[in-house]
């Protein structure tokens, strides 16, 4: 009888040692960004592929910043909204680009030309929900916000001393450019 005791005892503090559930309060809430080569396969080649590929586009007024990455917005007018969940004036975070690099086809498109949105200015977004909180994301990284603003190209993006110009920037530029020919 000892036996059993002791080996129900043993096999108790065995499966207890081996769970890998946190108890509730070590639980965090805080979202966690995922490094941009986990977000992205593939970024557009063109504004239709752009259109295409988010099943959400809106003009919005950025709000405040949430933390490093999230972005607090307000909907001013929706363009296009297939999960039809959004109304204009919502309130919806929004999760910027974390800075690291894309990978495509092997090769690093550099992000530190990323220029986060800032409070009080006018973006359009193309946007999709985060699979991994109450958010949403950027369809393809920094080819999915667009101030509404008329700025100088240079303006646009921060060039951090690169030389020369990706055909993603020079995408960037016309998709922007396109928004004031509508």
């Amino acid at each position: 009888m000892k036996k059993w005791l002791a080996i129900g005892i043993a096999l108790s503090f065995i499966l207890n040692g081996c769970s890998t559930e946190k108890p509730e309060s070590s639980k965090s809430n805080h979202l966690e960004a995922l490094p941009a080569s986990q977000k992205y396969d593939t970024l557009a080649t063109s504004q239709a592929s752009l259109e295409k590929d988010s099943p959400i586009i809106v003009t919005v007024i950025k709000q405040k910043q949430e933390n490093e990455t999230l972005s607090a917005v307000s909907i001013k007018k929706i363009h296009k909204d297939t999960t039809q969940k959004l109304n204009i004036n919502d309130q919806i975070a929004v999760l910027e680009s974390d800075g690291t690099d894309v990978q495509l086809n092997g090769k690093p498109i550099p992000q530190d030309y990323y220029k986060k949105m800032e409070v009080e200015n006018s973006y359009r977004l193309y946007i999709r929900p985060s699979t991994s909180g109450n958010n949403y994301v950027l369809t393809n990284d920094f080819l999915s916000k667009y101030p509404t603003a008329k700025v100088a190209h240079e303006e646009l993006l921060n060039q951090n001393g690169q030389s020369g110009k990706s055909s993603y920037e020079k995408l960037y530029y016309t998709i922007y450019d396109n928004m004031y020919k509508k």
